[in-house]
């Protein structure tokens, strides 16, 4: 997941990038033998990547009236999907559903959510992500550490976009499309086992302090980045952090590109 600190008069943003520790289900794949949906982070990292089990990837996209992300930030989510994997065709598709309510939201509330309304299914060809974007904030939420975004499933993640819309508001923050491409980057990359969650590592570059995430200064999964330098310094130049060598090579190692 992401997480955000506002602080001073200008509006300074920090981002805290950190992963899901409710990431964890216990339902297997389907009686037919196509992987499950609602497996462990990281269990179709593999899946995803390469092009043997399913040549297709389609991304299922919901959110409530007003939340709706960005046409730019999807594209881009596209475009990161298209240089890392081997998938013959990505489709993203998008639709508004009933606000859910009872804000703030656990992970356990938006696994429900999931289940009352994700209607895309891996099939023989096509591994189907889902992705809800909220209209509140996360429960995880403390004092001024907001959520951004956290993938919790095999094929599953959440943006907090009311979050995101808060914070992207002042005069010189970073803007919407920039914020949403990094986080919904980043968190797709934990979908893909990134890092070592998933996909094994090739060289040592995990954060020991930061499960899940990379010690490289920049890179996009890094799990910190300091004001006005690193990862937000980026945002703030209307560029967003890549992932690096080290992380690339486990993509590649993985069955990526």
């Amino acid at each position: 997941m992401k997480k955000i600190s506002v602080l001073s008069l200008m509006f300074t943003l920090l981002l805290i990038v950190g992963c899901s520790k409710d990431d964890s289900n216990d339902n297997g794949d389907s009686p037919s033998g196509i992987p499950g949906n609602n497996l462990n982070l990281g269990a179709s990292a593999e899946d995803l990547l390469g092009n043997d089990i399913f040549q297709n990837l389609e991304v299922e996209v919901v959110y409530p009236d007003g939340f709706q992300p960005q046409a730019q930030s999807l594209e881009n989510l596209k475009s990161f999907i298209q240089t890392r994997t081997f998938k013959t065709n990505v489709n993203i598709t998008q639709r508004q559903i009933a606000a859910p309510s009872d804000a703030p939201f656990s992970i356990e509330e938006i696994r429900e959510i999931e289940a009352n309304n994700r209607t895309a299914f891996n099939d023989d060809s096509t591994i189907k992500v889902f992705v809800f974007f909220a209209n509140g904030n996360s429960a995880n939420d403390e004092g001024n550490q907001f959520t951004l975004g956290t993938a919790y499933q095999n094929t599953s993640m959440v943006i907090y976009q009311k979050t995101i819309q808060e914070t992207t508001s002042g005069l010189t923050a970073p803007t919407i499309v920039d914020v949403e491409t990094t986080v919904l980057k980043h968190e797709f990359a934990h979908l893909l086992g990134l890092v070592d969650v998933g996909t094994p590592l090739q060289s040592d570059h995990k954060d020991p302090e930061s499960d899940g995430h990379c010690i490289t200064e920049g890179c996009l999964m890094r799990a910190q980045a300091e004001f006005a330098s690193g990862m937000i310094g980026m945002l703030e130049q209307g560029e967003t952090p890549n992932l690096d060598a080290a992380c690339i090579a486990d993509l590649q190692a993985n069955g990526g590109r």
